[in-house]
């Protein structure tokens, strides 16, 4: 079971600011959501788009505490968050968290160096059952970060809730994943996942999965964005942190 660290508690008592760096895992109505639960536990949160390179070096230069999470970042070798900045913010004593997406890949990587992760894609990651980075990997929209794109990860969810509701074989969750798998992250709309599914499944597999992917509905298994407004809630003392 997870729980916060002492440094975590620390910053809670202070009143230290929440930095949050967010982008596509969570939507507008949730961050409206997270300010006012902020407001209600004193807490000033900062949001800021998808972590990139220096982004957290920017932080070392605070003279106030600041308590950090990474929900979203940029990828790539000359765009990405580097352990060396993760390094740096925990060498000045600001508590360093991360869940969702690049959060959790760099909390499982940092794990050592005092950095802690939570939700379901950073145990998956820390586990070894997900081991690729293209999981979390989607298409947005720049403008107001709304997904375009399905990420791998949420399928892997999806399919899990199915089978254990005991609505979909073991094999048809295979060939379901298999036939996202084959469609690049860019191109994995959910219109185009429903026909692929509906093209290549068996009609009652079709059935159960073509749903969800219904604009009103994906929200609801959204392993991301479920994984970032846990973790912001935990990092504003409103609930459990599961980390390692």
């Amino acid at each position: 079971m997870t729980t916060t660290t002492a440094v975590e508690d620390a910053a809670v008592a202070a009143g230290a600011d929440l930095v949050v760096f967010t982008g596509p895992s969570l939507r507008e109505h949730d961050l409206a959501d997270l300010r006012e639960l902020a407001a209600r536990r004193g807490r000033r949160l900062q949001l800021r788009p998808p972590v990139r390179r220096l982004d957290l070096l920017e932080l070392t230069k605070s003279s106030t505490v600041q308590e950090v999470l990474m929900l979203d970042g940029e990828f790539g070798q000359r765009l990405a968050v580097s352990i060396t900045e993760v390094r740096a913010v925990l060498a000045t004593g600001q508590p360093l968290a991360g869940a969702s997406s690049m959060g959790a890949l760099r909390a499982v990587e940092c794990h050592t160096l005092g950095m802690t992760g939570s939700g379901w894609v950073y145990e998956q990651y820390r586990c070894g059952a997900i081991d690729s980075d293209g999981d979390v990997a989607l298409l947005y929209d720049p403008e107001d970060f709304t997904p375009v794109t399905v990420p791998l990860v949420n399928v892997r969810w999806l399919l899990a809730r199915k089978q254990a509701a005991g609505l979909l074989p073991a094999g048809a969750a295979q060939d379901a994943l298999r036939v996202a798998k084959e469609l690049h992250f860019r191109d994995r709309r959910p219109s185009l996942l429903r026909r692929r599914w509906q093209q290549q499944l068996p009609a009652s597999a079709a059935e159960v999965l073509g749903p969800e992917l219904a604009g009103e509905r994906r929200d609801g298994w959204d392993r991301k964005r479920l994984d970032g407004l846990q973790a912001v809630r935990a990092a504003l003392g409103a609930g459990d942190l599961v980390a390692a």
